[in-house]
């Protein structure tokens, strides 16, 4: 089942645009709250222009933590790593994914364990509704913050990633999925299949999918 806020919007630029919205809008209040904000960055092309949004803006900047959902054993400076996609603040926590799967997630477990909870994790789903770096098939730890995975389906296969306690471990998650090609996963987390998205997103999150996303279901209506 998908979760109860869940809202189809046109396409990936009112997506990232709405999510970029909201992103301000829980700023706002845990700086007012609480003097930080503590937001979990997640890959992909469509958070990336939420970020590109966002970036554009006047925030109190001083007062972001940027966290990341998961990160690819590379070189720091390689085009594929997800600290690239970032955010005008300082105070930045990357995962040192580039010290190997097993070091870097005990070296990031210890980093985020004083964090939490979180602010906001943002999710995105792949075509076979992982998230994160978390795959179909992954086992879970409760008492695990953090996951070395050595055999991803996509390269790069050594990751680190946040399990499914610190995904969860937050004020409020904002999972986005565009794109025709998640439409069949989309349908299947939305008819109970156990992906790793449905494992991973509380009833309470906020989904924002765009039409061709929520196509499959569209489609299957229209048929009836």
């Amino acid at each position: 089942m998908l979760p109860n806020n869940t809202q189809v919007l046109l396409d990936a630029e009112a997506v990232a645009q709405y999510a970029c919205e909201l992103l301000i809008a829980a700023a706002q209040a845990a700086i007012r709250e609480r003097g930080v904000f503590r937001l979990v960055l997640a890959g992909g092309g469509t958070p990336q222009r939420a970020y590109d949004l966002l970036a554009k803006t006047a925030q109190d900047w001083d007062k972001w933590e940027i966290f990341w959902g998961d990160e690819r054993c590379l070189p720091v400076v390689h085009v594929e790593r997800n600290s690239r996609l970032s955010l005008p603040t300082q105070r930045q926590f990357p995962i040192p994914a580039e010290l190997g799967a097993e070091v870097a997630a005990a070296a990031y477990a210890q980093t985020i364990s004083d964090k939490l909870p979180f602010d906001v994790v943002m999710l995105g789903m792949g075509e076979d509704g992982h998230t994160a770096s978390l795959f179909p098939g992954f086992v879970d730890d409760p008492t695990a913050l953090t996951q070395a995975v050595f055999d991803a389906p996509k390269p790069p296969p050594e990751r680190v990633s946040l399990n499914v306690a610190a995904l969860q471990a937050c004020r409020q998650q904002l999972v986005l999925v565009t794109g025709a090609s998640k439409a069949e996963a989309l349908e299947q987390w939305r008819n109970g299949k156990p992906l790793p998205i449905a494992q991973v997103v509380r009833a309470d999150a906020c989904l924002l999918v765009d039409t061709t996303a929520n196509s499959w279901h569209s489609l299957g209506k229209r048929a009836k």
